[in-house]
């Protein structure tokens, strides 16, 4: 006996265990985009690729920083003659080497900078600069659309929640109607035929409902992955809808606001600055180049490190040096016509993409008004499909008429209440799609 209510105590702890799962974390919206900016891969590689052209952009201001040198190192000699340097006031030299082998160690330390390279220093720096910026900017362009991305799939969510809450509501009033249906029966008022219609579009429902369940499994896993949570995590969505703004401004308003703040506009401005700027640098070979040093030479004809007084030569010395690549006059024509088309592409691209956001603003903004219209119309629908409905299934239950309108006015009922779903969420991503194309921060 007592075996037996110890083996019954661990199936019922064990039950309870698999009976009482954690319950879904919800997620608002704005959390969920909040994720997905912190842990999408394409973000981390978008901010990859703008420290990358940060990089390149210090690189090129290294590279005109002064230039300095140092070289040591020792040799053997063989003299096939003496060496005098100087004379003192004695006759003899200040500084000699006897014919034959001798070691030496040699040094020295330059210091140089080109003061003047026909403006091609501050050209580079500037294209960097330029691609950095425009890169930063791509970047953000990025985040606009995955903020987008997350509300549509957020949205999506949404939909399908709802669905299945109007379709499962739709089952359990076909369970009532197949009850009376059957009371009907053995009232002689319909027949066996009127309840096997009735029966089938149960079971149609049920298939529905299992088949939206399967996309929202599939529409949270993927939201999951977007947004970087845990495969294993259970997560829901607050299905709360409201409205967007009904009175909206005009769209030449929308059209100029998005010229001025969509940062492709911006970066390919300052892509076509860019490309500017490396015209500039290639006419720079055209210019005549002025650079100055500075430098210590040491020579120490001993095997000693640290010679003895006047046993070493050391001299500092100062320049400066003008250069002109001769070969600019003729040899340059390529490198100037490529410049120059890469500012007309450069330009042509921007005026494109340019036309291309004029035409998105358009199309979101038309979009949403018929979406807003959609709505009052479907609204409408509704009324008259629960009207519709309810003048149907009081016949039914008189016997005046049959399953078949019952039944087409229930599909017209269903059909209108997932309209309104349908219809208040493409309202609000009619909404958030209108102002990603105004460059709003959504």
């Amino acid at each position: 006996m007592k075996t037996y209510l110890l083996g019954a105590g661990l199936w019922v702890i064990s039950l309870v265990g698999v009976v009482a799962q954690p319950a879904p974390t919800t997620i608002p919206l704005d959390k969920a985009i909040q994720l997905a900016l912190q842990n999408n891969k394409g973000i981390k590689l978008a901010d990859s690729r703008s420290l990358a052209a940060e990089a390149r952009a210090q690189e090129v201001k290294d590279r005109n920083l002064p230039q300095a040198n140092a070289s040591l190192a020792y040799s053997s000699y063989n003299l096939t003659g003496p060496f005098a340097l100087g004379e003192g006031s004695d006759g003899k030299p200040l500084f000699g080497i006897p014919a034959g082998p001798f070691n030496a160690t040699i040094g020295g330390v330059t210091l140089s900078k080109e003061v003047f390279g026909g403006f091609a220093e501050k050209s580079a720096r500037l294209s960097a600069d330029l691609l950095a910026k425009a890169s930063r900017l791509d970047a953000q362009r990025n985040r606009s659309e995955l903020v987008y991305t997350v509300t549509d799939a957020y949205y999506n969510i949404v939909k399908l929640i709802k669905s299945t809450r109007v379709i499962e509501q739709n089952i359990r009033q076909f369970d009532e109607r197949e009850r009376e249906a059957n009371n009907l029966q053995k009232e002689g008022i319909v027949t066996a035929n009127e309840v096997l219609k009735i029966q089938l579009q149960r079971n149609n429902l049920q298939l529905s409902r299992l088949q939206v369940d399967k996309a929202r499994q599939t529409a949270l896993y993927n939201f999951k992955l977007l947004v970087g949570l845990p495969d294993d995590q259970t997560v829901t969505v607050d299905t709360t809808l409201t409205n967007p703004v009904t009175t909206i401004e005009p769209l030449d308003s929308f059209l100029s606001r998005a010229v001025q703040t969509r940062p492709e506009v911006q970066a390919n401005a300052l892509r076509v600055q860019s490309a500017e700027a490396q015209l500039r640098n290639t006419k720079s070979s055209m210019y005549p180049h002025l650079g100055v040093s500075a430098g210590y030479n040491y020579i120490n004809p001993t095997t000693k490190i640290i010679p003895e007084r006047s046993s070493f030569i050391s001299a500092w010395n100062v320049g400066a040096g003008l250069s002109y690549n001769i070969g600019s006059l003729y040899n340059l024509k390529g490198r100037l016509n490529t410049a120059k088309i890469n500012v007309d592409e450069a330009g042509l691209q921007g005026q494109q993409q340019v036309d291309q956001i004029r035409s998105e603003v358009v199309t979101a903004y038309n979009n949403y008004q018929l979406a807003l219209e959609q709505q009052n119309v479907i609204r409408t629908a509704v009324g008259q499909a629960k009207e519709n409905y309810r003048l149907a299934e009081s016949r039914f239950r008189n016997g005046l008429v049959g399953s078949t309108d019952l039944l087409e006015a229930n599909s017209f009922l269903i059909q209108a209440q997932l309209n309104v779903i349908n219809a208040t969420v493409d309202a609000q991503l009619a909404h958030q799609r209108l102002l990603k194309a105004t460059g709003i921060n959504l």
